[in-house]
């Protein structure tokens, strides 16, 4: 699969060898291609690579664990990582978060079309993953 991140592209899901891509309207499902391959095909097109969009990210956010990156600067494109309590692997389009909210032990994350999306992690991570992009988004809007 050749996927490119997009404007529509809620996240992306990978659990063992199985890769999952959300979309406002549609679902992917790919059994060869992983998270990191779609990251990298992206960037390039774009216009750098993940590396270089991973550099670009410390370098504003003055943070190195967890790096939320832009994809797009057009498009404002800004996804981050997470891995839950399952050892599912995630990245989450900051832009199309409504909204997220405890329940119990684990996060319901409410997307811009209604989609909720439940996952096995704590809020304070998630949260934190948020206020990443936030900081994130800010600098690089006003340099």
């Amino acid at each position: 699969m050749n996927y490119i991140i997009n404007e529509k592209t809620l996240f992306l899901e990978e659990q063992k060898n199985e890769l999952i891509i959300e979309e406002l309207d549609n679902q992917y499902v790919d059994n060869v291609t992983n998270i990191k391959k779609v990251l990298e095909n992206s960037c390039i097109y774009y216009g750098s690579t993940l590396k270089g969009r991973i550099k670009g990210s410390k370098n504003y956010i003055k943070s190195y664990y967890k790096i939320p990156i832009i994809i797009s600067e057009k498009y404002h494109l800004i996804f981050f990582y997470l891995k839950d309590n399952d050892n599912k692997v995630y990245w989450f389009n900051f832009k199309l978060i409504k909204d997220y909210q405890q329940i119990n032990k684990m996060i319901k994350i409410e997307f811009i079309n209604g989609y909720h999306k439940l996952i096995n992690t704590s809020y304070t991570v998630f949260n934190n993953q948020i206020l990443k992009c936030s900081r994130l988004l800010v600098i690089y809007t006003s340099r």
